[in-house]
């Protein structure tokens, strides 16, 4: 794969960027993904499948430092420079790159070790420094850059400019009348998400409904005028957030005890908003990230 822009970010938001003084020498390559195949014993020939789990994702950049200034000094400091981000005590890193299609990702990335820094004149001369990182990845995941944003129920503005008034008024918006919203997931794997929940007005008791499984997302709490609930679903970070006027409050309490978190499979997702009361009053957005074993 052809990497046109890449950056590393540490932990510490210290950032690095590719394309300048330190540049590639080979292509980013993130094709090298193993799977860990699990079987059981059969009393028929073979074995029985029992599942897949993907291993984690190491991978190499070669570098080179562009010496635009032959100066010790000067190489010196950008020598520092790649130590203070590239430090393993920062991990993890996440290292953002735009494919040569224009196309935009971001990996979740630990570094192996600091960066090798190799001596000799086809290493390090008045022209370059060639450098190596090692990078393991827990997440072998490659995830897209930008967050999809899916409207389940919202209003719509009715007015458009140039603008007439009338005696009788006009209509500044109407409610959407879709109760069941598609939500594609164009990635290769499950993703969770983040569930929004935004009262307009008094609402008691919001929920989300998947359509399928007919599995079920609610929450026992009552939301007045602009409150705020977000519910993140992803694996390790799951949480239930209550915002009002900025001030964010822990609510995991009030999630149903029947309830799922939803993952979202790959393709098509159909999802229905209820509430107990109040549900034209309720705005719901869902945002989640496609991730991908290969692009």
């Amino acid at each position: 794969m052809i990497a046109n822009q890449i950056k590393i970010t540490n932990d510490n938001g210290d950032s690095i960027e590719f394309g300048r003084h330190f540049r590639l020498i080979e292509g980013f390559d993130l094709s090298n993904l193993s799977a860990n195949i699990s079987y059981s014993e059969s009393t028929n020939d073979g074995t029985n499948y029992q599942r897949t789990v993907l291993e984690p994702r190491d991978f190499d950049l070669s570098f080179f430092i562009h010496k635009d200034i032959s100066e010790p000094w000067w190489i010196e400091e950008k020598r520092r420079e790649l130590y203070r981000v590239c430090n393993p005590k920062h991990n993890p890193m996440r290292i953002d790159f735009t494919t040569k299609g224009g196309s935009s990702y971001f990996i979740n990335a630990n570094l192996a070790n600091i960066p090798s820094l190799p001596q000799g004149f086809e290493n390090s001369n008045n022209s370059w420094q060639k450098g190596l990182l090692q990078f393991s990845c827990n997440d072998p995941y490659i995830y897209q850059a930008d967050e999809k944003l899916v409207d389940v129920a919202t209003w719509v503005g009715a007015f458009s400019f140039p603008l007439e008034l009338s005696a009788d008024g006009i209509e500044m918006g109407h409610r959407s009348q879709n109760l069941i919203a598609n939500v594609i997931n164009d990635g290769d794997s499950d993703s969770g998400m983040i569930i929004r929940f935004t009262a307009l007005a008094n609402v008691v008791n919001p929920k989300l409904v998947n359509i399928e499984t007919l599995e079920e997302l609610k929450l026992n709490f009552e939301m007045l005028s602009q409150d705020i609930v977000e519910v993140s679903t992803y694996e390790g970070k799951k949480s239930v957030t209550y915002i009002r006027s900025n001030v964010r409050r822990n609510i995991f309490n009030r999630i149903d005890l029947n309830s799922k978190f939803f993952q979202l499979s790959p393709g098509d997702n159909l999802f229905k908003y209820d509430a107990d009361f109040g549900i034209d009053n309720l705005e719901v957005v869902m945002l989640f990230t496609n991730r991908y074993v290969g692009v």
